[in-house]
């Protein structure tokens, strides 16, 4: 009996480890809150798209947490106690072996069914480009999707997201998205997590209309008809949009996505740049005469700006 006892002991400390890699992977996991965002007054304002989101996906990612941390090893410690309470009952042991196997079933499943919809979705974001992939968080926390409605009778102080007009600059588009060029919007799947981040944080940051985003990666990386890696390697000269090595294809030593992002609308580049700075201190900011570029190509290692 004990040998049996220890031999289930040993396979369960193997799918555990076997099983670590995926729960890693499993965006943010273990994760224990706060289901809401708390950011930039996301607890109190009205929910938008973005928020509605980032709930579900935070909704699943405490639940795989609650099953990996908490059910599991209570239904693994009751199939123990099963077994030492009454060796000699094979109603019980064969009870505990049920439990035990449905407890590491029901962890693979759901697991595996996280992954695997994570690895589906990214290939149908970015069919075109192997190293592109996305995690399932990083696509539908995308910065298209407002976290909050904009509430325009809202009083300054109030922490309800007052849609804000400032002198100086003009209004436009939605608060919280930001506009693109004619077909750039096509180039949002190519974006590095950094940039992601980057960009997720400027949108809350800036006034309705600031923001046109001109470039991204390449028209023909999103297309399909260049690579990351051609483009990176052959620049203008190769029918791409930038220059070899840009930080939009990667820079020297990150290719396969986007670190630097153009916008059109220089007349708001002082809302832009500090929308920038004040997500991250070390962006890199450049009045290029046609736009203003951005980019978190020397902080991710990229060797670019």
């Amino acid at each position: 009996m004990r040998s049996r006892i220890s031999l289930l002991a040993l396979f369960f400390i193997v799918s555990s480890i076997a099983l670590l890699p995926l729960a890693a992977h499993a965006s943010a996991i273990p994760f224990f809150g706060p289901i809401i965002p708390q950011g930039d007054n996301q607890s109190v304002c009205p929910a938008g798209w973005g928020m509605v989101l980032v709930v579900i996906n935070n909704i699943i990612s405490f639940s795989i947490t609650i099953a990996i941390v908490f059910v599991a090893p209570i239904m693994i410690g009751y199939a123990g106690f099963l077994m030492v309470v009454n060796p000699t009952s094979s109603g019980d042991i064969q009870k505990a072996k049920k439990v035990l196997w449905n407890t590491i079933i029901g962890l693979v499943i759901s697991l595996a069914g996280w992954m695997i919809v994570a690895a589906i979705m990214a290939v149908l974001y970015n069919p075109t480009q192997a190293n592109g992939l996305k995690a399932w968080a990083d696509i539908i926390g995308s910065h298209n999707a407002p976290a909050c409605l904009p509430q325009k009778g809202a009083l300054p102080g109030d922490t309800l997201n007052q849609a804000v007009t400032t002198p100086g600059l003009i209004p436009g588009a939605v608060q919280g998205k930001f506009t693109f060029d004619p077909g750039i919007d096509a180039q949002v799947i190519t974006e590095s997590g950094a940039l992601n981040s980057l960009l997720s944080c400027m949108v809350a940051k800036v006034p309705a209309g600031v923001g046109r985003i001109s470039s991204i990666s390449d028209s023909v990386i999103a297309s399909g008809s260049k690579t990351f890696a051609q483009c990176a390697a052959g620049g203008t000269a190769a029918g791409c949009a930038h220059e070899v090595k840009s930080c939009h294809y990667g820079g020297r030593s990150c290719i396969g996505s986007s670190y630097a992002v153009d916008f059109g609308d220089q007349q708001n580049k002082q809302a832009l740049s500090a929308a920038a700075m004040a997500c991250n201190s070390g962006a890199f900011i450049n009045d290029e005469g046609g736009h203003i570029h951005i980019s978190v190509g020397m902080l991710s290692n990229c060797e670019c700006n």
